[in-house]
Parts: structure tokens; C-alpha cells; sequence
């Protein structure tokens, strides 16, 4: 996790520090100079692990420009509604064969929807970071408890993130993201705009 956090860290640092020639000859960096003209859509794909129930995750997310320059107008950032569908594999119930010890974990699918507000800033031309906020209805592992369907157990979920994106090209990113309800490492890729 920390070796994660300082290669992100690292990566921004780089590109806030190596200025293009554009940003040379106007004095400004790529994050002061504010953005004009429209963001485009994006939609990430994406996997890892989740911290609760300790398990695999993968998901997708659809990302709508909500502010073109951001809420803070003296940068280029852009703010963006993503809504989406996550799929889990977690451990959830433990079989204990006695004196308190869980000796086997019952793993089953758990279905998450999140809707977060998504707050990007371009730091260059190839990278960008960002932070999620916002809530997720789950749907537990329970509901499918040895093939009885049961309502017992729904849930919301806070959900936040921080990440960052490497922009291959203008449409296709890779991006890292880190919070709860896991971390994952996916595509992401931008239309219209």
C-alpha cells in the first residue's frame, strides 16, 4: 500500500516538476492555466480488492461533466457525476468448528451501484488526479444464503476514493484508485467533449 501511494506520489510529483514548451513560453503550468471548451464522457473499467469482507472487485463507471473548469475557475479541474455497477467476491460468514476460532470462510457475489461526485485535476497532459465522494446500495452476499433469497441485509456504503490517471492519448487512461470500498487498477476511456 505505502510502495502504491509514494509510485503515485512520485508520478505527480514528476509531472508537476517537467513543464512542455507550451507551459515554458506562457510562465504558467499545465494545472494554472484554467480550462476552456467541453470535457468529455469517460467510462472505467476496473478491478481489485476490497477491504471489507476481504475479497476480489470489479466494476464499471460512467463519468458526466457537471463543472467543465472545476469548482476552483484559476485551474484546470473538472468536476464529474459517476454512476455504475460493482461486483464483489467477498468473504462474509465464518464456519467456526469451535473454541472461537473461524476455521472457514463462506465466500458468495455481492452487487454494488455507486453514485459519487468525482473532482479531477490535470496536472500536465499525461496526468491527472482525482477524489470521490458519495454513497453505494449493496446488495450482500446474504441474499444469496445457500440458495434462499433474502432481503435481511441491504446496505448503503460511503464510498471514497483518490487516485490518479496516466493519459496515454487523449481518449484511453490508466487509472489507479485507492479508498473504501477497495483499491483498484483499471481503463479508462474518454468520448465527445
Amino acid at each position: 500500500m505505502r510502495t502504491i501511494g509514494l509510485a503515485l506520489a512520485l508520478g505527480l510529483g514528476l509531472a508537476l516538476c517537467a513543464p512542455g514548451n507550451a507551459e515554458a513560453q506562457s510562465g504558467r503550468s499545465y494545472i494554472e492555466r484554467p480550462h476552456t471548451g467541453g470535457r468529455p464522457f469517460q467510462l472505467d473499467i476496473h478491478g481489485g480488492f476490497t477491504w471489507w469482507g476481504v475479497g476480489a472487485a470489479t466494476g464499471i463507471r460512467f463519468g458526466i461533466p457537471l463543472v467543465e473548469n472545476g469548482f476552483v475557475d484559476s485551474i484546470n479541474n473538472a468536476v464529474y457525476l459517476n454512476f455504475g455497477f460493482d461486483f464483489y467476491w467477498i468473504r462474509w460468514r465464518c464456519q467456526s468448528l469451535g473454541m472461537g476460532n473461524c476455521n472457514n470462510w463462506d465466500y458468495n457475489a455481492g452487487f454494488g451501484f455507486p453514485v459519487t461526485l468525482h473532482w479531477e485535476f490535470y496536472f500536465s497532459e499525461n496526468w491527472s488526479a482525482f477524489a470521490e465522494v458519495g454513497g453505494q446500495f449493496f446488495i450482500h452476499p446474504a441474499w444469496w444464503d445457500h440458495g434462499n433469497f433474502d432481503w435481511r441485509e441491504p446496505g448503503m456504503w460511503f464510498v471514497w476514493t483518490v487516485g490518479g490517471s496516466f493519459h496515454v492519448s487523449e481518449n484511453f487512461l490508466l487509472t489507479l484508485r485507492v479508498g473504501s470500498p477497495y483499491i483498484a487498477f483499471g481503463l479508462t476511456f474518454q468520448f465527445g467533449g
